[in-house]
């Protein structure tokens, strides 16, 4: 009779994500940080936070981020309160 051998593989994976500046880094006031702080694209905040584009929206609708938008109609938010722990 023979014995059924299995083969377990594990893969650990790694990800880095570099936000370079740009000459026009967005710098706003954000009224809940009380002070003068990056503001980021929900794309470039979709990057730092490693969530889906649907999950800055929800927490930008939840007020679990810092947000303000531009004349424009643009959506920035605070890079603080992305990075913080507060979202969970």
């Amino acid at each position: 009779m023979s014995k059924k051998r299995r083969i377990e593989i594990t893969i650990e994976a790694e990800r880095s994500v570099i936000l370079r500046k740009k000459r026009n880094n967005a710098q706003a006031w954000c009224a809940h940080c009380d002070a003068q702080v990056r503001m980021l694209t929900p794309e470039e905040a979709t990057l730092v936070a490693g969530v889906s584009l649907r999950t800055i929206n929800r927490w930008v609708e939840a007020g679990k981020l810092h947000f303000t938008e531009t004349p424009e109609r643009l959506l920035l938010i605070c890079f603080n309160s992305l990075v913080s722990d507060r979202r969970s």
